[in-house]
């Protein structure tokens, strides 16, 4: 019986020494790898309905003629997204001299009738 207590406490010992010295598990360096798919653009995340509306204030601006650099889609959908809402949008855009409209229904109209005397 003396016998079995040795091996097994001897078993025991190997077991615990060998886990004790195992080397840790090696960490990645740099950055966790990410997903091969990118994060859609601000654009692209926004419902149809928004942007049509995103869509309607850039084309908008075309006819700035103030020389003011004009905002992408994605950056119009970026202050949207930020908590504004269109009517702050549209009211920023228009103190830059960007959108010469008088309301942002006015905007919407000229570009659902631009887009319907396309179609």
């Amino acid at each position: 019986m003396t016998r079995w207590i040795v091996t097994g406490l001897a078993a025991l010992v190997l077991v615990g020494t060998s886990v004790a010295s195992a080397e840790p598990p090696s960490t990645p360096s740099g950055p966790p790898a990410t997903p091969a798919t990118s994060s859609p653009s601000a654009y692209d995340s926004l419902s149809p309905g928004n942007k049509r509306i995103a869509t309607a204030l850039f084309d908008a601006q075309k006819t700035s003629t103030t020389g003011t650099p004009t905002l992408t889609l994605d950056q119009i959908a970026g202050e949207r997204r930020s908590g504004k809402s269109w009517g702050d949008v549209f009211q920023a855009m228009k103190s830059q001299g960007l959108i010469q409209a008088e309301t942002l229904g006015q905007v919407l109209g000229r570009y659902d009738r631009a887009r319907h005397s396309r179609s």
